[in-house]
């Protein structure tokens, strides 16, 4: 009987909806992206205007919620592709999937809007959120989803009451509604409070009305910047390099392609504009004609097969220029200007190796790195990562994998991160050490496209087992003495600032800075090559947002041995008598199972370091030979002792003193406004949470330590999604410093953020959310862009 009510509940909700599409029909005619296509292009005036009084106004208040892959209802408005697209009822991120979901063309295949691009996403389950029917200011607004989401806003604005009321769910997880417009009467009569920007203040009426006009003309949009000369003439020199037609050019640039496809290129330091490297089915100097696939090391070949042809490239690599939105979460921006053309030549043009053939796009092939590109020397490969070695972890930590609780609980809360010297090779790991363990190194993405997959699981165990005997038997080989475990294992960068970093967790999301930042950590990485390259190859390049909940698993599982293999590397570098105890901290109330894998006698007793410590804290001498060594101290200012400092530097630094019990009351990150006579300073508090271990997928909470959580206060924005927003003056920071630090209850945090905080329900939001924005493009534009707003807590 309860099947039954389903079927009648479904097959009601699915008439109503019917009948929706007739009604509109009726009264607007059939809606056909054809319909909206056929606008006359922008006048100038039209471009003008957009540029300056419209575009500002959707980045602001729009795309802070709507953009990347987690964007509600996969609305993405960080572009003109991305609203015309439109929204999707499907969820990207599910951990419950079953069966790998299909995928969705990709939004950089859409370098031209017409019919034959936008049609077949419709058919994909893409609804329009603007309108495509009859072109009339009646119709522009009656048939358009934006802006019936807005007026329904203007409405229904926010409760005047300080925090939301249960009708509110602002939970990462939530249940997402994604009406379309035919069922937008439904939805506007079960959800009165829905209206758009969603759980956060309207627009002023100054904006409203603004878009409102827009909408009603029409909602035109211009066409996207063109190349200027001088980023002509650098794409050509680029794409002559990167589509050389020899089996050595075409390999090395499919390695550059699969490591740099996510990164927001830029020709000059400035940073004036942004350029994505794809693949393309016809050569430069043609129109591009974007390759889609799931992943980067995916067939490229229409027809199906998966082997190259040397000397006939039928695959070709074109710069196309990015003018979407730049939002934080995702941006990262790599250099690709005279220098790094230079230095890649070097580094893989260059040097006399041979290659004799090209490598398949099989699966379990093109996703093992070691096989694939085994002709290009390791130490070049190695050296490429090194150099911009922030963007190579920021790949996993702002790539497609990053979304959630249970993708980051693989690693601690905040650890300090370097590599090993590329000069090593002569040692460890050299080719030969590489070559003859290719197999072992083989990625879970292999079998990821398995239905049960995750049955593969103790294979890959099994073989990552193996693997570190073999690198322990190795090193026992080389028969190192004390005096040659030192500092020169460790890659100095000799002025590079990435020869040291610091990775933040924020529960769901997570930062990359370079240098050593904030408080000490409990854990650090050495990283060394085949690490560094099986991480891209795991979560970023090898990582399908669209997977199955078995490729899901595996991935996390398998992070699981990278972590561990990169402590034990940075353990190796303590006293011996040390090691077991220090890695032992780490993973308290690990079960048998885990401690039988993780503590390894052979691995305690490698050589003892011939570092001369001289305290009984060697992992705190240890950070600090390194920090001197890699010459970090002046790599960045987010540290408060990075620069002098100023008044309220000395006022908000009393904050790092608060006990572990009242550091957990705090959200992961908020953003404290210091005003001081017209000049505004930002910090970042950034709570580090303590756990027994990260041993273990769930049950986090139970293995929560709260009493050693502690705070990072920092100079400057760092995370991408904030929780909380504090402006106080500088006439209150002692006061708000020593309510801060008094915290003991749920209690006291409201009565803080009652007299502090700019909570998402506050009337002045957008106008703190502007100045926040404003103030990070000025103070750090090279990485700044649109912070996400969908983790602001209600509390």
């Amino acid at each position: 009987m309860r099947k039954f009510q389903w079927l009648f509940i479904f097959l009601f909700l699915s008439g109503c909806a019917t009948l929706g599409v007739m009604e509109f029909d009726k009264l607007y005619g059939p809606s056909h992206v054809d319909n909206r296509l056929s606008q006359p292009k922008a006048t100038a005036a039209q471009e003008i205007h957009f540029n300056q009084q419209i575009q500002p106004i959707i980045e602001n208040r729009c795309v802070v919620c709507h953009g990347c892959y987690d964007a509600p209802c996969q609305l993405k408005m960080e572009s003109r592709a991305g609203i015309e697209r439109g929204a999707n009822k499907a969820i990207v991120y599910s951990g419950e999937r079953l069966l790998t979901a299909k995928i969705s063309d990709s939004l950089s295949k859409l370098t031209e809007l017409n019919s034959q691009s936008l049609a077949p996403l419709r058919q994909q389950g893409f609804f329009p959120v603007l309108n495509e029917r009859q072109q009339t200011e009646q119709v522009n607004t009656q048939a358009s989803l934006i802006y019936q989401m807005l007026l329904l806003k203007k409405q229904h604005p926010l409760p005047n009451e300080a925090l939301l009321n249960k009708s509110f769910d602002i939970s990462l997880d939530r249940s997402q509604q994604c009406p379309t417009i035919e069922e937008f009467e439904q939805y506007k009569s079960n959800f009165p409070l829905g209206g758009m920007p969603y759980a956060l203040p309207g627009l002023t009426n100054i904006e409203h009305n603004k878009l409102t006009a827009w909408l009603t003309q029409g909602a035109i949009m211009p066409a996207t910047t063109p190349l200027t000369s001088a980023e002509q003439k650098m794409i050509n020199r680029w794409e002559i390099l990167l589509n050389g037609s020899s089996a050595k050019e075409q390999l090395i640039a499919r390695y550059l392609y699969e490591h740099l496809y996510l990164a927001n290129l830029y020709f000059d330091k400035a940073q004036t504009s942004y350029f994505k490297l794809v693949r393309s089915s016809t050569a430069s100097g043609e129109k591009i004609a974007v390759i889609t696939t799931r992943r980067p090391f995916d067939s490229p070949y229409a027809d199906g097969r998966n082997d190259a042809v040397i000397d006939k490239p039928d695959v070709f690599y074109r710069l196309i220029k990015h003018n979407d939105t730049i939002i934080a979460k995702r941006h990262m921006p790599y250099p690709f200007g005279e220098e790094k053309f230079a230095r890649l030549n070097a580094l893989f043009y260059q040097p006399d190796y041979t290659v004799n053939s090209l490598p398949d796009y099989q699966l379990a092939n093109a996703s093992n790195p070691f096989k694939t590109f085994q002709a290009i020397p390791n130490k070049s490969r190695y050296q490429f990562l090194l150099d911009q070695a922030q963007f190579s972890i920021m790949n996993f930590i702002k790539g497609p994998v990053c979304r959630g609780q249970i993708a980051l609980n693989v690693i601690e809360d905040n650890f300090w991160v370097f590599f090993l010297n590329p000069d090593s090779f002569d040692n460890y790991p050299n080719d030969e050490f590489i070559n003859a363990n290719t197999d072992l190194l083989q990625l879970p993405a292999a079998t990821s496209d398995n239905a049960m997959s995750l049955l593969y699981w103790r294979q890959y165990a099994n073989r990552q087992q193996q693997y570190v005997k073999n690198k322990l038997a190795y090193i026992e080989e080389l028969n190192l003495q004390s005096d040659e475990i030192n500092l020169d294992l460790i890659w100095s960068g000799k002025g590079n600032p990435n020869a040291s970093l610091t990775v933040f967790r924020h529960y769901d999301s997570a930062s990359v800075l370079k240098g050593f930042v904030g408080p000490t950590p409990k854990t650090a990485w050495l990283i060394t090559y085949p690490l560094l390259e099986r991480i891209h190859y795991l979560l970023v390049a090898g990582f399908d947002v669209y997977g199955n909940v078995g490729h899901q698993l595996k991935t996390r599982l398998y992070m699981d041995f990278l972590r561990m293999e990169a402590e034990s590397n940075f353990i190796s570098l303590l006293p011996k008598k040390q090691r077991k105890s220090v890695h032992e901290h780490w993973y308290r109330d690990t079960d048998d199972t885990v401690k039988d894998y993780i503590f390894s006698d052979d691995f305690y007793q490698l050589p003892d370091t011939g570092l001369n410590y001289q305290t009984s804290t060697p992992k705190k001498e240890l950070f600090q030979f390194i920090a001197n060594y890699t010459k970090n101290s002046q790599v960045n200012q987010f540290n408060l002792t990075s620069l002098p400092l100023s008044a309220s530097d000395k006022l908000i630094a009393d904050i790092e003193n608060m006990p572990g019990e009242s550091v957990a009351l705090l959200p992961q990150v908020s953003y404290v406004m210091v005003e001081n006579n017209g000049k505004q300073q930002v910090y970042s508090l950034i709570n580090n949470s303590a756990h027994t271990n990260v041993a273990h997928l769930f049950s986090e909470e139970n293995r929560r330590l709260p009493a050693e959580d502690n705070l990072a206060v920092l100079r400057g924005v760092v995370g991408t999604y904030p929780n909380a927003f504090f402006k106080i003056d500088q006439v209150h920071l002692v006061e708000f410093v020593n309510s801060l630090v008094a915290l003991k209850t749920e209690q006291d945090y409201q009565t803080l953020k009652d007299q502090f905080s700019i909570r998402r329900t506050n009337s002045d939001f957008w106008i703190f959310a502007d100045e926040l924005h404003a103030w990070y493009k000025t103070n750090q534009p090279d990485s700044a862009g649109l912070l996400d707003f969908n983790r602001l807590e209600n509390r």
